[in-house]
């Protein structure tokens, strides 16, 4: 009995003194090896339109040893306000080298139109505030895993496309080798900056047979919220399309039209300065006299 209990005392005096050798072995090398330091530059827009928003997240990540160290698994979440719109996750794959900073970059997407059908309360935003949170997980020697977050802060542009018209074509005169029409487009601002519109290029098929195809400059403000028409001018002239039109008129029929262009305009949004907005519009209108 005393030597079972001689037994147990020696092998648990064995742990101990085991215990407190590789205590004394890994404190030493814990001391010398440091943790990868983790940081951000925060998220960058690198493309913006009414459709879209293209942005980077960017990580920096120090390895302040001198040996290298196993690429973390990095996984992140983006909440716009209270709403968590997206998560992804990059793979822990390849190593990092001694004494390098190790520049990550996430792209992030987000599609404007399934953004609002997924959170229609966005819609009514002019501006969202935004969290990207990154967690970067190590599996480092001696320490084992090891977790570090970052999170970048700031403000995003929610934009709504504009939305042009083709609202009337009304005969404006007629006469035996001339017909006018004044076409009526609009365009309405959705959104909270004013809109500065400078050029239209367009064409116009009436019935498939081609109108017109130009530009226009006029400086047209569309101020938020607000819709502002778009006045052009369309003469025909050859004597094919003046016997057309008078026939058009006559019928007081719908016709067919396909109407497209771009518009260029400047904003006062401090995200989109200038853009160009494309458009086209098809479908069947009554010739008003």
């Amino acid at each position: 009995m005393l030597k079972k209990k001689a037994l147990v005392l020696f092998i648990f005096f064995l742990f101990l003194i085991c215990q407190t050798g590789m205590a004394a072995i890994k404190n030493p090398i814990q001391s010398v090896f440091n943790k990868p330091d983790v940081s951000t530059d925060g998220l960058e827009i690198t493309s913006l339109d009414f459709d879209s928003m293209e942005a980077m997240l960017n990580l920096k990540i120090n390895n302040l040893n001198s040996i290298s160290v196993d690429y973390p698994k990095i996984t992140w979440t983006l909440k716009l306000g209270e709403i968590l719109y997206k998560t992804g996750s990059l793979p822990d794959n390849g190593k990092i080298a001694p004494n390098k900073v190790e520049e990550i970059q996430i792209p992030i997407s987000i599609a404007f139109k399934e953004l609002y059908e997924k959170h229609p309360s966005l819609q009514r935003l002019d501006v969202v505030s935004y969290s990207v949170s990154a967690d970067v997980n190590f599996k480092l020697p001696i320490f084992g895993k090891s977790n570090n977050s970052v999170v970048a802060t700031g403000e995003l542009p929610m934009l709504k496309k504009p939305v042009v018209n083709l609202d009337s074509i009304l005969l404006k005169s007629m006469e035996t080798d001339q017909v006018v029409f004044a076409v009526t487009a609009s365009i309405q601002n959705k959104n909270g900056f004013d809109i500065h519109l400078e050029r239209v290029d367009y064409s116009l098929i009436i019935n498939n047979t081609k109108w017109a195809t130009g530009n226009t400059r006029r400086q047209i403000l569309v101020k938020p919220g607000q819709k502002s028409d778009i006045p052009l001018n369309i003469a025909l002239r050859t004597s094919s399309m003046v016997s057309e039109a008078y026939a058009l008129v006559l019928s007081e029929q719908d016709v067919r039209f396909d109407f497209k262009g771009t518009l260029f305009c400047k904003s006062t949004s401090p995200y989109l300065k200038s853009f160009e907005l494309p458009f086209q519009l098809i479908g069947t209108k009554r010739i008003k006299l």
